[in-house]
Protein backbone atom coordinates (compact mmCIF):
# COMPACT_ATOMS: atom_id res chain seq x y z
CA UNK A 1 0.00 0.00 0.00
CA UNK A 2 1.19 3.39 -0.93
CA UNK A 3 2.71 5.09 2.45
CA UNK A 4 1.04 8.24 4.31
CA UNK A 5 3.29 10.68 5.28
CA UNK A 6 1.53 14.23 6.97
CA UNK A 7 -0.28 15.67 9.67
CA UNK A 8 -0.93 13.10 12.54
CA UNK A 9 -0.73 12.98 16.39
CA UNK A 10 2.87 11.34 16.93
CA UNK A 11 4.08 13.57 19.29
CA UNK A 12 6.07 11.25 21.26
CA UNK A 13 7.92 9.70 18.41
CA UNK A 14 8.23 13.23 16.88
CA UNK A 15 10.24 14.72 19.95
CA UNK A 16 12.26 11.48 19.86
CA UNK A 17 13.50 11.77 16.67
CA UNK A 18 14.11 15.56 16.71
CA UNK A 19 16.05 14.67 20.46
CA UNK A 20 17.99 11.72 18.67
CA UNK A 21 18.57 13.93 15.44
CA UNK A 22 20.48 16.60 17.71
CA UNK A 23 22.87 13.59 19.05
CA UNK A 24 23.31 12.99 15.54
CA UNK A 25 21.11 9.48 14.90
CA UNK A 26 18.73 10.11 11.85
CA UNK A 27 15.18 7.54 12.97
CA UNK A 28 12.12 9.11 10.70
CA UNK A 29 9.94 9.32 13.45
CA UNK A 30 6.95 6.23 11.30
CA UNK A 31 10.03 3.79 12.21
CA UNK A 32 9.85 4.79 16.28
CA UNK A 33 6.59 4.96 15.91
CA UNK A 34 6.44 0.94 14.13
CA UNK A 35 8.79 -0.27 17.23
CA UNK A 36 6.47 1.58 19.65
CA UNK A 37 3.52 -0.58 18.68
CA UNK A 38 0.70 1.97 20.17
CA UNK A 39 -1.41 0.68 17.45
CA UNK A 40 -2.79 -2.91 18.67
CA UNK A 41 -5.97 -4.04 20.68
CA UNK A 42 -8.07 -1.51 22.36
CA UNK A 43 -8.31 0.07 25.86
CA UNK A 44 -11.43 1.69 27.55
CA UNK A 45 -9.88 4.54 29.25
CA UNK A 46 -13.40 5.71 30.72
CA UNK A 47 -16.28 2.91 31.55
CA UNK A 48 -19.35 3.69 30.96
CA UNK A 49 -21.99 1.31 29.86
CA UNK A 50 -23.65 2.77 27.06
CA UNK A 51 -20.70 5.23 25.89
CA UNK A 52 -17.61 4.32 26.99
CA UNK A 53 -14.42 5.98 25.73
CA UNK A 54 -12.38 3.80 24.25
CA UNK A 55 -8.46 4.29 22.59
CA UNK A 56 -7.19 1.88 19.91
CA UNK A 57 -4.18 1.11 21.27
CA UNK A 58 -3.09 -1.00 24.56
CA UNK A 59 0.16 0.62 25.52
CA UNK A 60 1.39 3.74 27.67
CA UNK A 61 3.72 6.52 25.13
CA UNK A 62 5.89 7.24 27.95
CA UNK A 63 7.16 3.42 28.26
CA UNK A 64 6.91 3.40 24.79
CA UNK A 65 9.70 5.92 24.41
CA UNK A 66 11.66 3.61 26.94
CA UNK A 67 11.21 0.59 24.96
CA UNK A 68 11.74 1.86 21.79
CA UNK A 69 15.27 3.58 22.63
CA UNK A 70 15.98 0.15 24.43
CA UNK A 71 15.21 -1.57 21.47
CA UNK A 72 17.46 0.73 19.73
CA UNK A 73 20.42 -0.39 21.62
CA UNK A 74 20.50 3.30 23.35
CA UNK A 75 21.61 3.51 26.90
CA UNK A 76 19.80 7.32 28.24
CA UNK A 77 18.99 9.06 31.42
CA UNK A 78 15.15 9.41 32.28
CA UNK A 79 13.33 11.09 35.57
CA UNK A 80 9.99 11.16 36.93
CA UNK A 81 7.68 10.92 40.02
CA UNK A 82 5.14 8.69 40.78
CA UNK A 83 1.76 9.49 41.88
CA UNK A 84 1.87 10.83 45.63
CA UNK A 85 5.98 11.65 45.46
CA UNK A 86 7.42 14.31 47.13
CA UNK A 87 7.52 17.09 44.43
CA UNK A 88 10.84 19.18 44.58
CA UNK A 89 10.74 21.67 41.57
CA UNK A 90 14.74 22.41 42.46
CA UNK A 91 15.41 19.33 41.84
CA UNK A 92 13.51 18.72 38.65
CA UNK A 93 14.48 21.66 36.89
CA UNK A 94 18.41 20.93 38.28
CA UNK A 95 17.91 17.41 36.66
CA UNK A 96 16.39 18.92 33.25
CA UNK A 97 19.31 21.14 33.05
CA UNK A 98 21.78 18.21 33.65
CA UNK A 99 20.32 16.36 31.05
CA UNK A 100 19.85 19.31 28.52
CA UNK A 101 24.35 19.68 29.33
CA UNK A 102 24.38 16.46 27.04
CA UNK A 103 21.70 17.86 24.56
CA UNK A 104 17.97 18.19 24.15
CA UNK A 105 15.78 16.25 26.01
CA UNK A 106 12.39 14.63 25.24
CA UNK A 107 9.53 16.04 28.17
CA UNK A 108 6.19 14.44 28.40
CA UNK A 109 3.35 13.72 28.84
CA UNK A 110 2.52 17.31 29.36
CA UNK A 111 -1.54 18.53 29.20
CA UNK A 112 -1.77 20.25 26.02
CA UNK A 113 -4.79 22.41 28.08
CA UNK A 114 -1.89 24.34 29.56
CA UNK A 115 0.29 24.96 26.38
CA UNK A 116 -0.81 28.60 26.14
CA UNK A 117 0.99 28.89 23.17
CA UNK A 118 -1.25 26.69 21.13
CA UNK A 119 -4.37 28.82 20.28
CA UNK A 120 -6.81 25.62 20.69
CA UNK A 121 -4.98 25.07 23.88
CA UNK A 122 -8.57 25.75 25.93
CA UNK A 123 -10.05 23.04 24.05
CA UNK A 124 -7.57 20.84 25.03
CA UNK A 125 -7.41 20.14 28.85
CA UNK A 126 -6.23 16.07 29.88
CA UNK A 127 -5.01 15.62 26.00
CA UNK A 128 -1.47 14.02 26.55
CA UNK A 129 1.28 15.70 24.44
CA UNK A 130 5.40 15.49 24.41
CA UNK A 131 7.60 17.95 23.02
CA UNK A 132 11.62 18.30 22.60
CA UNK A 133 13.19 20.92 25.18
CA UNK A 134 16.54 21.97 23.27
CA UNK A 135 17.73 25.43 25.86
CA UNK A 136 16.86 26.47 29.21
CA UNK A 137 18.14 29.82 31.17
CA UNK A 138 16.73 31.36 34.93
CA UNK A 139 13.00 31.95 33.56
CA UNK A 140 12.83 30.03 30.24
CA UNK A 141 12.25 26.87 28.24
CA UNK A 142 12.84 26.78 24.64
CA UNK A 143 10.96 24.08 23.03
CA UNK A 144 10.17 22.89 19.93
CA UNK A 145 6.28 21.21 19.69
CA UNK A 146 5.79 18.34 16.96
CA UNK A 147 2.31 19.98 16.81
CA UNK A 148 3.21 22.80 14.63
CA UNK A 149 4.85 25.12 17.25
CA UNK A 150 8.60 24.99 16.52
CA UNK A 151 11.15 27.49 18.59
CA UNK A 152 8.96 28.28 21.27
CA UNK A 153 10.02 30.22 24.28
CA UNK A 154 8.11 29.06 27.85
CA UNK A 155 8.23 30.57 30.81
CA UNK A 156 9.70 27.75 32.69
CA UNK A 157 6.62 28.07 35.72
CA UNK A 158 4.43 28.27 32.51
CA UNK A 159 5.27 24.83 31.87
CA UNK A 160 5.28 23.41 34.99
CA UNK A 161 1.23 23.06 35.32
CA UNK A 162 1.26 21.18 32.14
CA UNK A 163 4.32 18.79 33.15
CA UNK A 164 2.25 18.03 36.02
CA UNK A 165 -0.21 16.20 34.02
CA UNK A 166 -2.67 16.05 36.70
CA UNK A 167 -5.64 15.26 34.08
CA UNK A 168 -4.10 12.45 32.45
CA UNK A 169 -4.71 8.69 33.60
CA UNK A 170 -2.05 7.86 31.09
CA UNK A 171 1.07 7.85 32.36
CA UNK A 172 3.60 6.55 34.20
CA UNK A 173 4.31 10.08 35.93
CA UNK A 174 4.94 13.46 36.26
CA UNK A 175 7.30 15.51 35.11
CA UNK A 176 8.82 12.69 33.00
CA UNK A 177 11.55 13.58 30.65
CA UNK A 178 14.20 11.29 28.57
CA UNK A 179 18.33 12.92 28.01
CA UNK A 180 21.78 12.12 27.70
CA UNK A 181 21.17 9.34 24.96
CA UNK A 182 24.12 7.12 23.82
CA UNK A 183 24.05 4.29 21.74
CA UNK A 184 26.05 1.60 23.39
CA UNK A 185 25.36 -0.99 20.73
CA UNK A 186 23.99 -1.80 17.17
CA UNK A 187 21.43 -4.43 17.33
CA UNK A 188 20.33 -6.15 13.62
CA UNK A 189 17.22 -5.62 11.76
CA UNK A 190 16.54 -8.84 13.00
CA UNK A 191 17.10 -8.43 16.40
CA UNK A 192 15.09 -5.00 16.51
CA UNK A 193 11.95 -7.09 14.99
CA UNK A 194 12.31 -9.92 18.22
CA UNK A 195 12.45 -7.11 20.61
CA UNK A 196 9.42 -5.45 18.55
CA UNK A 197 7.46 -8.79 18.38
CA UNK A 198 8.16 -9.68 22.33
CA UNK A 199 6.54 -6.47 23.31
CA UNK A 200 3.67 -6.67 21.51
CA UNK A 201 3.40 -10.16 22.66
CA UNK A 202 3.30 -9.16 26.35
CA UNK A 203 1.14 -5.96 25.85
CA UNK A 204 -1.90 -8.15 24.32
CA UNK A 205 -1.11 -10.49 27.15
CA UNK A 206 -1.36 -8.30 29.99
CA UNK A 207 -3.82 -5.99 28.22
CA UNK A 208 -7.87 -5.71 28.21
CA UNK A 209 -9.55 -8.35 25.81
CA UNK A 210 -12.91 -8.18 24.44
CA UNK A 211 -12.65 -4.37 24.11
CA UNK A 212 -13.34 -4.19 20.20
CA UNK A 213 -16.45 -6.61 20.55
CA UNK A 214 -18.17 -4.87 23.98
CA UNK A 215 -17.61 -1.32 21.75
CA UNK A 216 -18.65 -2.46 18.89
CA UNK A 217 -22.10 -3.77 20.08
CA UNK A 218 -22.42 -0.41 22.60
CA UNK A 219 -21.69 1.81 19.26
CA UNK A 220 -24.86 -0.55 17.49
CA UNK A 221 -27.18 0.24 20.26
CA UNK A 222 -26.54 4.03 21.81
CA UNK A 223 -24.46 5.49 18.85
CA UNK A 224 -21.80 8.16 19.77
CA UNK A 225 -22.13 10.58 22.88
CA UNK A 226 -20.56 14.10 22.13
CA UNK A 227 -17.17 13.12 23.95
CA UNK A 228 -16.30 9.47 21.69
CA UNK A 229 -17.65 12.18 18.61
CA UNK A 230 -15.17 14.66 19.60
CA UNK A 231 -12.31 11.82 20.09
CA UNK A 232 -12.84 9.97 16.88
CA UNK A 233 -13.80 12.78 14.36
CA UNK A 234 -10.48 14.79 15.55
CA UNK A 235 -8.27 12.06 16.30
CA UNK A 236 -8.15 8.25 17.06
CA UNK A 237 -9.66 6.44 14.00
CA UNK A 238 -7.48 8.50 11.66
CA UNK A 239 -4.01 8.02 14.27
CA UNK A 240 -5.39 4.10 14.26
CA UNK A 241 -4.91 3.98 10.49
CA UNK A 242 -1.24 5.37 10.37
CA UNK A 243 -0.15 3.22 13.06
CA UNK A 244 -1.32 0.46 11.31
CA UNK A 245 0.54 1.86 8.28
CA UNK A 246 3.52 2.12 9.93
CA UNK A 247 3.26 -1.08 11.59
CA UNK A 248 2.44 -3.07 8.52
CA UNK A 249 5.54 -1.44 6.60
CA UNK A 250 8.09 -2.26 9.80
CA UNK A 251 6.93 -6.28 9.83
CA UNK A 252 6.84 -7.08 5.82
CA UNK A 253 10.43 -8.10 5.43
CA UNK A 254 9.71 -9.53 9.04
CA UNK A 255 6.72 -10.98 8.94
CA UNK A 256 4.40 -10.80 5.41
CA UNK A 257 1.24 -12.21 7.35
CA UNK A 258 1.40 -9.80 10.06
CA UNK A 259 2.38 -6.87 7.59
CA UNK A 260 -0.94 -8.08 5.02
CA UNK A 261 -3.05 -7.91 8.83
CA UNK A 262 -1.77 -4.99 9.52
CA UNK A 263 -2.48 -3.07 6.19
CA UNK A 264 -6.36 -4.50 5.99
CA UNK A 265 -6.71 -3.01 9.76
CA UNK A 266 -5.28 0.41 8.64
CA UNK A 267 -7.97 0.55 5.98
CA UNK A 268 -10.87 -0.93 8.25
CA UNK A 269 -9.91 2.26 10.45
CA UNK A 270 -9.72 4.54 7.52
CA UNK A 271 -13.44 3.69 6.76
CA UNK A 272 -14.34 3.99 10.02
CA UNK A 273 -13.57 7.49 10.05
CA UNK A 274 -15.75 8.11 7.19
CA UNK A 275 -18.46 5.78 9.34
CA UNK A 276 -18.12 8.10 11.81
CA UNK A 277 -18.85 11.29 10.63
CA UNK A 278 -21.67 10.30 8.55
CA UNK A 279 -23.33 9.34 11.96
CA UNK A 280 -23.78 5.87 10.30
CA UNK A 281 -23.63 4.06 13.91
CA UNK A 282 -24.58 0.22 12.42
CA UNK A 283 -22.32 0.79 9.59
CA UNK A 284 -19.27 1.96 12.35
CA UNK A 285 -20.61 -1.05 14.53
CA UNK A 286 -19.92 -3.82 11.73
CA UNK A 287 -16.53 -2.24 10.94
CA UNK A 288 -15.66 -2.18 14.50
CA UNK A 289 -16.43 -6.09 14.37
CA UNK A 290 -14.05 -6.47 11.65
CA UNK A 291 -11.48 -4.50 13.37
CA UNK A 292 -11.78 -6.79 16.18
CA UNK A 293 -11.19 -9.94 14.22
CA UNK A 294 -8.64 -9.05 12.12
CA UNK A 295 -6.98 -7.73 15.31
CA UNK A 296 -7.66 -10.97 16.72
CA UNK A 297 -5.49 -12.81 14.16
CA UNK A 298 -2.88 -10.54 14.60
CA UNK A 299 -2.74 -11.19 18.13
CA UNK A 300 -2.89 -14.48 17.46
CA UNK A 301 0.31 -14.45 15.46
CA UNK A 302 2.11 -12.75 18.29
CA UNK A 303 0.87 -14.49 21.38
CA UNK A 304 1.87 -18.12 19.79
CA UNK A 305 5.24 -16.37 18.57
CA UNK A 306 8.14 -17.86 20.62
CA UNK A 307 10.44 -15.00 20.97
Amino acid sequence: MQMYFGDVSLCYSYSLAMALDSYGYDFKAEFLEAIMVMGNGASIVKEDEEHPLVFFDNGMPDLSISHSLKILGFDYEDFYLKDGAEVNLEEIKGKLETFLSNGPVVLGPLDMGHLTYNPNHTILYGVDHFVTVYGIDHQHLYLHDPAGFACMKVAFNDILEAWKAEAIDYKRGAYSMWGNFKKVKSPSQTEIFQETARIMKNRYLNGQSGVLECYAKAVAENGLNTEQKQLHRYFSFKLAAVRNLYLSKFLKDHDPEGARLKEELATLFGQAHLSCLKEDYQELSRLLYQIAEVDGLFKDLYVNKQV
